[in-house]
Formats: C-alpha cells, structure tokens, sequence
C-alpha cells in the first residue's frame, strides 16, 4: 500500500511511504539505507534537531548511515564511519590505536591525550557525550544508524562540536524473538564475533543482550618475545531493556562493559639508516621491527550507563530525561622503537568519569505552525592522568646504549562542570503555499573547569649523576588553575522548498570550544589557562531529488570564522615537550560538501562525496615567553607581538577528499541475491602539526602525501525456510595494497633554536629536518557469515 500526502499536517509532507523492501534488498537499499519504489529513493528518518524528521527535511549539512548501510560497507566503528565522510581527517594518535584525532572540517585537537582540553568534534552515544576519545575504537555493536552531523552545533549539541558531532543511535529491544550471529575471520589473525538476543516481551518489558568479541594479530612483528606492533583485542557486552506497555511513558535503559586491549603502533624513520647498525626504513610498512623491544599490552575498560524516560503528554508535547554515566580507565605503554634518536618510551594512565543529565519537551504549537524543541543540560566529569616518559641513550658514543637520561613523572587531576539551557522553535508562516520555515535557536552555557598537577624532572648530570632538574609542587610555584566562562550561542535557519523534491536553506550558527588549559607547561606556570575558542559559520545549502527521485544531490557551502583559537606553542628552546596553550589566532574555514547518489535502475547505484577544504590562519601573533620571544630564545628572528601567521597551517584539513562508491545486486533469485560494492577514497596531502607553513624550510617532514584506497565486497543473502537469513561476505580493505603514512612526528623547529650537538652555544637552522612516521596497516581481507531470525 503506497500513501502520498502533500497536506502541511504531515510530518513529511513530499514522503512517499511504502511497504518494506525484501531482506535481500536493492543495490541503492544496502548502499544507502533506503527503500526503493518505482517513483525511486526513499530517504531515512534521523533526530539531528531532537525530533523525528525525514534527512531531506532536515536544514543542515548531515549524512546518515543505518544497519543496512554499515554491512553493506563492512563498517564495524568509528574509524569506518570516519572514513565515509570527506569532512572527516582523522589519525590514530602516537601512543594509542584506540585513541583517535578527530577533525571535521578542519576543527579538532591534536593533543588527544590531554585531559585538561577538548575536542572539537563531539561523539555522542544514543544522546549522551562522550567526553574523552580514548577507547573510541570500540566495535559498533548492534546499531540502527549513525549521524555525523557537520559544522558548528553550539545550539542542540553545546559546547565543543565546533566541527561537528557524530551521534551512534543502537537498535532498541524490538519484543519480539530474534537471533542473530555474526561471525568473520581475516588475514593478520582476524577474529570478530557478534551475538545478539532479542526476547519477547514480558508485560511491559523488552530486554536485548549482545556480546561481542574481537581480535587481531600485530602487523608488525617484534623479533623479541614480547607483544607485536598493532595488536587488539576487544570483549564488551550490552544489555539494553525497554518498558512499553502502549501508555503514554516508555523507558529506555542500556548497561555497557567493555575491555579493549592493544599494542601501539610502529614507528621508523629514515634519517636514522646507517647511524644505527641494522636499522630498516624502507620507506614503506616494515613486517618487524629491526631489534627486540619490550613492550607490554596496554589495557582499557569502560562501563556506560543510559537511561531515557519519554511522556507523551498528548499529541503536541513529549517530555524526557536522559541520564548518562560514563566510567573509563586505561593505561597506555609505548616505545618509539629510537626514531627520535633516543630510546623514547612513554606510560599514561588516563580515567574519566563523567554524569549527565538532560530534560527536554519536544512539541508542536499553532496546529503544527510551530515547532519546539528546549531543554536544560547538567554535565559534569573528573579525569586524572598520570604520564611517564624515560628517555635513555642510542647514538651518545660517550655513554653506553640504553643508559637512561632523563626521566618525567607528571600527574594530572581535574574537574569540568557544564551548565546548559537551550531551546529551538521553527515557524512555518502561513505564506507561500508553507514553503517557507524560520528557526530560532539559541543556548546559554556556564562552564568550570579546575585542575592540579605533580610533576618530576630528572636528567642524568655527569659527574653528579641521576638527579632532579625540576619538581612542583614547591615553594612557590603553581601547580593549579581554573577557569570558568559563559557563553550565548544563537542560531537561525530559513528554508524554502522550491518544489516537493527540492528545497535550500540558509544557516547561521555558533559554537565554541571549552577552556582549559596545558598539562605540559614548564614547572611553576601550570596556573596559566586559556579561554574559550569561538566560531560563527554562515551556510547555503541544498537538498534534492531529480530525474523522479532517482538521482539525490545535496550540497553545502559555509564560510566559518574562527576567533581566540586555542593554540599551542613552545615555551623551552631545550625541552621542546614544554608547551604552553594560549588564545592567539583567528582562521577562516571556507569549503564546499557534496553528496549525490544515482539510482539509474533498482539494483544499481553509483554515489559520489565530495569536499573542498580553504583553511587558513587569518593572524598569529608572537607571544611573550614561547620560542617566538627573544627573551626566551636568543636567536628567534621574531619579537613579541609580531605577525607569525606563516609560519603556521590548519593542520588536518586536506584541500580536496572525497568517497566515490559503486554497488551493484547482479544476481537475484526467488529467495536469494548477490551483490558487489566497490569503493574508492581520496584524500588530499595533508600536515600534522600546526607550525609547517609556507615560511618553515622543511615543512613536508611533517606531512602525510595524498593518498586514495579502494574496498571491495561481495555479498551473498539468501532465505531459508521459517524466516531465516543467511549473509555470506567476502571482503577486502586497501584492496591494491597501497602504501601510507597514518600519522607523521617531524623532528627540528620551525625557527632557529639553541644547537644540542655543541652544548647549546649556536643555533640549529630552522625547520623540519626529519620524519618519523607510522604506516597504517595494508591490504586486508577476510570472510563474514551473518545467521538471523
């Protein structure tokens, strides 16, 4: 049965609903998670604004990826879903696999580790925050759809989605039986298996359980006999239970454990072939490592709590509460296998735990004329992080290998309070033919962040021996901070649909990026803080269907200034580690975001995802006590105040990337289909530190080249007797078995800096000098079997 409604009553008023599609599915079904029908695409329904809406309806720039979707892309967490939008560079970081920098559109934090600062692009889990980026490799287990949200979302989301959020929404308890078992194995030890259990209802109650387990061998051998170089190994479960007796109250509460265990991954450089006896640096990935190390498993653990309650109050207002807590601790062990011409080996231990609380009434007023969407928002979070680093002797002929010469101990504690009230209302005004849509949004944040820090510097000081250079807290010396800001963050949107099937809005929004502060600043100025980082972004955007429906192009242009923009800089020409944040810049992000899909016939679809990235540094100006200040390094040709901005880049933000994609069902049966997708990602070269502009001699030491990956899958679904399916997948990731760079730590300075290798008398030239990079790990492929009923 087909419904066609065009009245301004309906939700979706150009929609066309139709029955479900076969489980087997079309090609543009698995592809993109629709439904297909003669008059072409139908699209998903997404909550981005906190309501039920069609994507097309929905005023901002937002991808969605369902069920249907991820298995068909074989994407099974975050970095995948990453990796499905051009908007998105992101990396592991050094120390960790499981702990990502994140960018979109060019916003994020390259400092992932800090417990004292944020990202700014925001993970949520069904509706909560997730405040730390560690363990966020967790396998996505069971989902109904993710939303990756882009550009500021300061109004809905709050503070620090200056780029952009990302919302993981899992399936709920459906009450009624199922099973379901997933099952893969791959090359380099592969092992993932999914089990889930849906039960029947029980009065009111529904209950799901999932259980999960995943597993990888290192792609890096150790010639020793401790662990490889890139190994993981993951066990979580999921309980979710659903109260609905079909009154007017629903409860929806989930309970997550999870252990996520790896090994760091490998890091080689060049420069240092034949200065050490046997050192490799082939210039691509390396299959072991030149020496043995030592390198013990780093191990994590995570629990997440979730409770929803929804009142329908009547048809015009639904009431909810969210509460969320969130438990994580992990320790992380790392060697930099020497590509520092050092031994170089780092510990930290880092935990968060964190509450929320949100209430929010959702409705609709002015028969329908107005909708509404406010609530009030409680955040709060303590983190510690304790950090070691030993570093001990390769290439000093004078003393012998592995003597250790400098030692920190740093311990870091802290506490982040956030306070929220926001609301949005979109006005349909009775002109027009209701083509027209105003929305006001607007947000008012209090934030209080406090920290304390221990710390303990040690050197090897011949003839003296192993002894401190720098301890807090002492006499004298700061070892706290805090600093608190409030901010107003308003929004507003008109739409205008042209037609039933195409329509353009014009958005402007605003965000920021909490304050905070550095936990590596030098002994005795940890009481330094930096505000909070402010956007305004003005968008055009489009949202289409041509050729009836079988061709969809959605489009972006923004333009987004930037202003106080956290920034990190040098402050100890001697011990480049000592960096101190500071508000110093202003930037301009401009680009351009495009997503079309055709659907010529129904079991073929080609999809295309485009961005343009402009990003640049509007001024830097030199800061007093950093390596810029004369004061503090002799041979700067820089004096306080002056303009730096070229020595600066954005840094993750690729000029062009896009995904280009083709999946195509070639064979279908009564009961059964065949389907093969194929899929190709470019991204632009891009650099991995902020300092590397056009003025630094040597900046592509610390860039990545461009780069483009093509996967592959074939998949085979059939059903059998009693409603039971069978998938059968056969898989491959960088199927051409390209070679590159996943992450790159230059070696040198920017500017001129005191020389090491003659005691620190003369000046080293400035610039990059070297790279140490990390290859991502190449062509891999596996098998996947699915049984469902």
């Amino acid at each position: 049965m087909t419904f066609v409604s065009t009245s301004r009553r309906s939700r979706y008023p150009w929609l066309v609903v139709c029955a479900a599609a076969p489980w087997y599915g079309s090609a543009v079904q698995a592809q993109q998670n629709v439904e297909t029908t003669a008059g072409g695409i139908q699209e998903v329904i997404v909550t981005a604004q906190k309501r039920e809406e069609s994507l097309q309806e929905t005023p901002i720039a937002i991808s969605a990826l369902t069920a249907d979707a991820l298995a068909a892309r074989g994407i099974t967490d975050y970095q995948g879903v990453a990796a499905t939008s051009p908007s998105i560079t992101f990396t592991v970081y050094p120390s960790s696999p499981n702990t990502f920098i994140l960018y979109m559109r060019g916003q994020g934090v390259s400092d992932a580790m800090q417990v004292t600062t944020d990202s700014a692009v925001g993970l949520y889990q069904d509706g909560f925050y997730i405040s730390r980026p560690q363990l966020v490799t967790f396998d996505l287990a069971d989902v109904e759809r993710v939303e990756v949200l882009r550009g500021p979302q300061g109004t809905l989301y709050g503070r620090n989605t200056t780029g952009g959020a990302v919302n993981l929404i899992s399936k709920k308890p459906s009450g009624e039986f199922g099973f379901k078992q997933e099952l893969g194995f791959g090359n380099n030890g592969r092992i993932r298996s999914l089990t889930v259990l849906d039960l029947p209802k029980w009065g009111g109650l529904s209950a799901k359980l999932s259980l999960l387990k995943r597993q990888q061998d290192g792609f890096v051998k150790n010639i020793g006999s401790s662990h490889d170089f890139g190994e993981e190994d993951q066990t979580a479960g999921r309980l979710a239970l659903r109260w609905d007796t079909g009154g007017p109250f629903t409860a929806d509460y989930f309970h997550e454990r999870g252990d996520l265990n790896s090994t760091p991954t490998y890091y080689t450089n060049p420069a240092l072939v034949g200065l050490i006896p046997g050192y490799r640096d082939s210039g691509r990935p390396e299959s072991r490592t030149y020496r043995a190390f030592d390198l013990p498993e780093s191990k994590g653990k995570f629990e997440t709590h979730g409770l929803t309650l929804a009142w329908n109050v009547n048809d015009a207002l639904t009431l909810k509460s969210l509460t969320g807590y969130r438990d994580m601790n992990v320790v992380y062990q790392q060697d930099y296998a020497d590509t520092f011409f050092v031994g170089f080996r780092s510990y930290d231990d880092v935990g968060s735990h964190q509450f929320s609380e949100e209430l929010q009434a959702v409705g609709s007023l002015l028969d329908k004329r107005i909708d509404y969407v406010a609530g009030l928002y409680y955040f709060d979070e303590s983190v510690r992080h304790y950090e070691t680093v030993r570093i001990s002797n390769v290439l000093n002929p004078y003393l012998p290998p592995g003597t250790l010469m400098m030692s920190k101990d740093r311990n870091v504690g802290g506490e982040s309070k956030s306070k929220a009230a926001y609301a949005q209302v979109t006005w349909t005004p009775p002109v027009m033919n209701d083509r027209l849509s105003l929305t006001f949004g607007a947000r008012y944040t209090q934030d209080d962040r406090s920290a304390t820090r221990t710390q303990l510097n040690q050197a090897l000081v011949p003839p003296y021996g192993f002894i401190p250079i720098g301890r807090e807290p002492a006499p004298g010396l700061i070892n706290a901070n805090s600093v608190k800001s409030s901010r107003f963050d308003p929004s507003f949107t008109a739409n205008f649909s042209w037609t039933d099937d195409v329509s353009t809005y014009l958005r402007v929004a605003t965000g920021y990026k909490a304050g905070g502060s550095s936990e590596s600043v030098d002994i005795g100025q940890f009481g330094h803080t930096f505000k909070p980082e402010d956007v305004k972004v003005f968008e055009l955007g489009l949202k289409s269907y041509f050729l009836d429906r079988r061709v969809r192009v959605n489009a972006a242009v923004f333009d987004s200034k930037f202003d106080d923009m956290q920034m990190f800089f040098t402050t100890n020409p001697i011990d480049t580690s000592i960096v101190l944040a500071i508000n110093a810049g202003k930037a301009t992000v401009r680009g351009l975001e495009l997503e079309t899909l055709w659907q010529p016939v129904e079991d073929l679809s080609f999809n295309l995802d485009y961005t343009y990235l402009d990003a640049k540094f509007d001024r830097v100006l030199a800061p007093a006590g950093t390596i810029f200040d004369p004061a503090v390094n002799p041979y700067s040709p820089f004096r306080v105040g002056q303009d730096i901005t070229k020595v600066f880049v954005m840094p993750y933000a690729p000029q062009n990337s896009l995904n280009a994609g083709v999946n195509w069902t070639f064979l279908k049966l009564e009961k059964g289909s065949l389907t093969g997708m194929l899929n190709y990602r470019w991204q632009d070269k891009v650099f991995d530190t902020a300092p590397a502009g056009p003025a630094v001699p040597g900046r592509n030491f610390y860039s990545r080249p461009a780069f483009g990956l093509v996967d592959a899958r074939l998949s085979w679904k059939t059903e059998l007797a009693n409603e039971n399916r069978v998938r059968v997948d056969l898989w491959s990731k960088n199927l051409t078995d390209q070679k590159w760079r996943a992450q790159v730590i230059g070696q040198g300075s920017p500017i001129a800096m005191p020389d090491p290798n003659t005691g620190y008398t003369t000046a080293a030239p400035a610039g990059w000098t070297s790279q140490a990079a990390t290859w991502a790990e190449r062509r891999t492929y596996g098998v996947n079997f699915v049984y469902e009923f």
